[in-house]
């Protein structure tokens, strides 16, 4: 089970976006925080301006939060970044020999609980907010 890492680069950057509103954060900027490529932080930006979460300035550059912190969560996130749907988190392996009792089931045996696992996890993702990762690092950082 794995979600990609393109989720915690794009908290990260809003996170950053939250944080440090007031100052122009550029892709390289972004990139040199998150550790990662300015391409890939662009494409991430892309993302999730499309989704309506940020804004980007135009001109001078720059992306601000478009939406307010409580009002963006972790599956708000993943759905604007990530291409990956729950069904492919947690994959069933491609060739169960058909003619094995077990082989020819285990798709049908295993949809229940992986169903119930991925909506679990989407409950769990739709109930955590940019404002409550904020919370945890301001408290973090107050030690």
């Amino acid at each position: 089970m794995r979600i990609s890492t393109k989720c915690s680069v794009a908290l990260h950057i809003l996170i950053l976006l939250a944080e440090f509103n007031d100052h122009k954060l550029t892709s390289e900027i972004l990139a040199k925080s998150t550790g990662s490529n300015p391409v890939i932080i662009r494409n991430i930006l892309g993302d999730l301006k499309r989704a309506g979460v940020i804004g980007v300035r135009r001109g001078t550059g720059g992306a601000f939060l478009q939406l307010e912190p409580n009002n963006i969560t972790i599956w708000t996130v993943f759905e604007a970044v990530d291409s990956t749907s729950l069904e492919e988190i947690i994959g069933v392996h491609p060739s169960p020999n058909p003619a094995c009792p077990i082989g020819d089931n285990i798709y049908a045996l295993l949809k229940k609980p992986y169903d119930l696992i991925a909506a679990s996890i989407k409950e769990t993702m739709q109930s955590y907010t940019l404002q409550q990762l904020l919370d945890d690092y301001h408290s973090n950082t107050q030690k």
